[in-house]
């Protein structure tokens, strides 16, 4: 689904009328090519680390868009690269994703007190993810050519909140975000410019229900409407401080449902507000965590030659 999802979003926000926006990195006669490159980031002291698909297709001098993948609580960017099926999409339509790594969060999931790689979702200001994003992009854009028009987010669980606090704190930087699996934001979220944004839900996950993406957050305060925390993508670690919620997941793992019916993505209407547009959306009857790793229809196809309208 989240294939679909960012498919949908590269070819809604591709438009021949929009002239590309060149990075810096346009200059560059040559550049690094590689499927899994591993990029070191130093942000304010803190190592980051982000591995890099930079296909063939990616030519210099040609600009071209970016997607940024971020892994859900618990999970690694590697692990996201090992199934992710952009790959095949990204050598197809030339563009660049990154696959970030997140740091250590604390989270209190369900009563539990647990302890994973994630990001930080709570708010902007001083959110070393947000610094860590802005960072990556800095690189990427003096490395490559890219087309400062389509730069794009996505993220399951945990990853997909913060890219919904990317679209808030970065919407000068940030064409439009795809969350999967994610719910509202615990603070009002203010961009600079609306951000177009396409949200999937599983209408059978028990841990962040399709009700909870369209009420709105209580600024200041955690909201009552959306979850105390994203749910974990992984199981807990099995020895240490969460063994007993390792054992608590393994014996109450979620069957696996079967696919419902779907329904084809159309526009929610030009200059939309933010809502829920259930009778236009691309839903798929599953629980979270049985999302298929790889599907796209082969007529989503990304559009060369424009921008994104911004």
């Amino acid at each position: 689904m989240r294939i679909l999802a960012v498919a949908v979003l590269l070819a809604a926000t591709a438009s021949p009328a929009v002239e590309p926006q060149p990075s810096a990195g346009c200059a560059r006669e040559a550049i690094e090519h590689g499927r899994r490159l591993v990029k070191k980031i130093d942000v304010a002291g803190t190592p980051r680390e982000v591995i890099v698909d930079v296909p063939d297709s990616v030519k210099p001098g040609t600009p071209a868009p970016v997607l940024l993948d971020f892994h859900g609580f618990g999970h690694s960017g590697a692990g996201v690269w090992n199934v992710s099926g952009f790959k095949t999409l990204a050598e197809r339509d030339g563009f660049i994703t990154a696959y970030p790594e997140g740091l250590p969060i604390h989270l209190t999931l369900r009563g539990e007190e647990v302890d994973g790689a994630g990001w930080q979702m709570d708010a902007v200001a001083d959110n070393r993810d947000v610094a860590f994003t802005t960072a990556l992009l800095d690189q990427l854009e003096r490395d490559y050519c890219v087309d400062h028009r389509r730069v794009y987010s996505t993220g399951f669980s945990n990853g997909a909140f913060f890219s919904q606090v990317l679209a808030c704190a970065l919407s000068g930087r940030i064409a439009a975000v795809a969350p999967v699996s994610g719910g509202t934001l615990r603070f009002d979220c203010k961009p600079a410019r609306p951000v177009p944004i396409l949200i999937q839900n599983g209408s059978e996950d028990e841990l962040i229900p399709v009700a909870w993406r369209a009420r709105p957050a209580t600024a200041g305060k955690r909201s009552t409407a959306a979850p105390a925390t994203p749910h974990p993508t992984a199981p807990p670690a099995s020895a240490g401080p969460n063994a007993a919620a390792a054992r608590r997941w393994n014996t109450a793992r979620r069957p696996t449902a079967t696919a419902g019916s779907r329904r084809r993505p159309t526009a929610c209407g030009p200059s939309s507000p933010t809502r829920p547009c259930p009778e236009n959306f691309y839903t798929e009857t599953r629980r979270n965590g049985d999302m298929p790793a790889s599907s796209v229809s082969p007529r989503l196809r990304v559009k060369k030659g424009g921008g994104g309208r911004l």
